[in-house]
């Protein structure tokens, strides 16, 4: 690899949270300029580098060397030794204090910092806490220094690098060549992949026990967060870890004992063998006990002091007989489940049941999984509702819930909408801080896709058969002019979908489309129509495609509408994602110390240059993020399916291409589908179309929910 002696001649780009930096330099023995990128932490104009690199034609900004390693070459004189030390990287050294180090020191200041920093109290007047920074300065960077250099050379980059020294501090490195499968489970964006690229460079052997151990439960991992499941079958874990960590199945199968043995993991019979993690066996075999608990409270014969038909007259609320059905079921049992799609009256039956509970003088709580999909119940019901989150409410300090089983939420019943989002740990979570005569009252969808998290909770407790449930139909009378409703239960039933010619009225429009390049025009354009209506970034118009890959996928896209819409500068930059101020971003992870959660929308308010600090409006709350949270966010522009999930917007603008076959389903059409609340404009193809009204794939997830609740249910179970 090319080596080069430079001298920085300017800054022109540093981001100090990151390590990222961009420098123009000259060649030694040249007056010729370049610019070197990379992780060049530290540095300041006039210092000279020794560096090793690629060069490279950037297509924006032109030649380059993208920097692999570099060794700062110290200063020879004095005065470069003064203005190198009060340069800034060295907290608690300024101009002065650097002249008072040189003349005391002279030639051997930089041995004396890096090898006896001690010799800092000879200098008179310097204050011990000023030689204590300065001591923490030069082993920090040294530190960084040497971990950077160590790990850069396996592709890892410099804002994973930064999370490990904050993680480890001085231990770091050390940590990282003893241990390197450490770090997946202590810094976020290290997995398993990137230490075991690390641990094979430091000489781990294939069988070594760390190595084997993590290539288990990284199996498990990704068999829980990318598929849902909640164990796998131990034939299909040896014989993937196998393939995985290049070692024979009996290798892998005594690690596996020796896990077993420490309750590191739990092996069940169901009926073959299966390997599942304790936590995921507490949750469900708790959780199918607290449901048995539940469907033994109330019945039929509950006496109500106030009767139905005057709820009913009050509010003037016209039920069909299924839906009066649905809500005596909610009012007279402990627990039920309603499941309907749209048009079926969801909406009112929950505002009959909350009126039916306060007649009666029963104290409600209502929650959703999502924060929109709360908002959206409080707006129809006119009843606070908020997310099953905030209903919980989070310890900032333990990280745990603050209502569960000793400490339970103080209300006679709760109603949970969008219950198909609810994942096996919330379910948990929430059945935990039920009192003991509290209502759990469920409503969701069958047919929509399932949680994002692992587990099939709503469709486990349909089909175990042991819980008053209510099928709402599709009610004509109300909907009889929403062309979304029909689509909606055609996709549902597998029928071909109704594409009238298009008119203004219509809530559901076809634009027939052939290619990427053909939707990215077409949402230029509506993004364009509405703009008077609905600003580029209004939370109520959305863009749902089923990948986040290709030239019309989802990060593509918000790129196209960053590009085009939003004139702002930008405000800074982390790896492919760009952020400028009134950019629409989601929120991908459940944050409890911010109260924010995965699928929440904001709107960035700014970015605090001297803080590192960048600024989110959630509906109103400020939230702030720095340099290591950014992760947390992405443009939302357009946004999956999966992440639309419990949301309903205004308008919704859908892709379909050939090109997602192996997304397509009748599950993810139909649940895109009833995310539109008043138009729903669908850029697809009759033949894409149909395709994926013609695949059914309900999801099947490995659950120990329904085995559990058999246990639970015939009284065999010790739980």
């Amino acid at each position: 690899m090319p080596a080069y002696k430079v001298k920085i001649s300017r800054r022109i780009f540093t981001y100090p949270d990151t390590g990222f930096g961009v420098f123009k330099v000259t060649l030694d023995g040249s007056r010729e300029s370049r610019v070197i990128v990379g992780n060049l932490f530290s540095l300041s104009e006039g210092d000279w580098l020794l560096i090793e690199g690629e060069e490279s034609d950037h297509p924006r900004y032109g030649p380059q060397i993208k920097v692999s390693r570099f060794e700062l070459i110290p200063p020879g004189d004095d005065e470069g030794v003064a203005k190198y030390l009060s340069s800034g990287r060295f907290k608690g050294i300024g101009k002065k204090t650097a002249q008072k180090i040189v003349a005391h020191f002279g030639a051997q200041t930089f041995a004396v910092l890096e090898n006896m920093p001690e010799r800092l109290g000879e200098i008179a007047g310097l204050k011990k806490t000023v030689i204590a920074g300065i001591k923490k300065s030069v082993r920090d960077n040294r530190v960084l220094r040497d971990l950077t250099v160590k790990l850069t050379q396996f592709g890892i980059g410099s804002e994973t690098v930064f999370k490990i020294f904050r993680e480890f501090g001085d231990l770091a490195l050390a940590l990282v060549e003893s241990n390197p499968y450490l770090l997946i489970e202590r810094v976020r964006g290290v997995g398993f992949k990137i230490a075991d690229t690390i641990a094979r460079a430091m000489g781990i052997v294939k069988s070594d026990g760390q190595r084997v151990r993590a290539g288990i439960m990284y199996v498990l991992d990704q068999s829980e967060f990318q598929h849902g499941d909640l164990y796998i079958e131990q034939d299909e874990l040896l014989k993937k870890c196998s393939w995985l960590l290049d070692i024979a199945d009996s290798d892998v199968f005594a690690a596996l004992e020796k896990m077993i043995e420490r309750a590191e993991l739990c092996r069940q019979e169901i009926p073959e063998k299966c390997i599942v993690k304790p936590h995921n066996d507490l949750i469900e075999r708790q959780s199918a006990r607290r449901l048995f608990e539940l469907s033994q409270g109330f019945g039929a014969d509950r006496e109500l002091a106030v009767n139905f038909e005057s709820v009913f007259e009050k509010l003037a609320l016209e039920l069909t007989a299924e839906q009066k059905k649905a809500v005596l079921a909610a009012v007279k049992n402990r627990l039920t489940i309603i499941s309907g799609g749209p048009g079926t009256g969801k909406t009112t039956i929950i505002r009959a049941i909350i009126e039916i509970l306060r007649a009666n003088r029963k104290t409600i709580l209502i929650a959703a999984p999502t924060g929109r999909a709360a908002k959206r119940i409080e707006e129809s019901s006119f009843y606070q509702a908020s997310t099953i989150h905030r209903l919980l409410k989070v310890n900032p300090e333990s990280g745990q819930f603050v209502h569960n089983a000793r400490n339970p939420l103080p209300t006679d019943a709760i109603i949970v909408d969008e219950f198909s989002m609810v994942d096996s740990s919330i379910l948990y979570s929430l059945l935990q801080a039920l009192a003991a005569d509290t209502q759990l009252i469920i409503i969701g969808d069958k047919d929509q896709l399932p949680s994002v998290g692992s587990g099939n909770v709503l469709r486990d407790m349909i089909q175990s058969d042991y819980f008053p449930t209510i099928y709402l139909s599709r009610n004509f009378r109300q909907n009889q002019d929403s062309l979304i409703v029909e689509n909606a239960f055609r996709v549902n039933s597998g029928e071909a979908l109704l594409f009238p010619p298009y008119s203004p009225e219509l809530d559901f429009v076809f634009l027939p489309v052939q290619n990427e390049t053909q939707v990215l025009e077409k949402v230029e354009g509506i993004v364009r129509y509405y703009q008077a209506e609905y600003p580029f970034n209004s939370t109520a118009l959305q863009i749902l495609m089923p990948m986040y890959r290709g030239d019309a996928g989802i990060d593509r896209i918000n790129q196209l509408v960053q590009e085009r819409f939003n004139p702002e500068p930008l405000l800074l930059k982390r790896e492919k994602i760009a952020f400028k101020r009134q950019d629409k971003v989601m929120q991908t992870k459940n944050d409890y110390d911010k109260q924010v959660f995965n699928g929440d929308l904001g709107i960035i308010e700014g970015y605090d240059a001297r803080n590192k600090l960048l600024a989110v409006n959630y509906d109103g709350a400020r939230v702030e993020y720095g340099a290591d949270e950014l992760d947390e966010l992405v443009l939302s522009y357009a946004v999956s399916v999966h992440k639309a999930q419990g949301s309903e917007y205004d308008v919704v603008v859908l892709g379909l291409l050939p090109s997602h076959a192996r997304m397509l389903s009748r599950e993810l059409f139909y649940t895109a589908i009833t995310r539109a609340r008043k138009k729903l404009i669908l850029l697809s193809d009759e033949k894409t179309v149909a395709r994926a009204c013609a695949n059914s794939q309900p999801t099947l997830r490995k659950t120990l929910l329904p085995l559990r609740l058999r246990e639970a249910f015939s009284k065999t179970a010790v739980l």
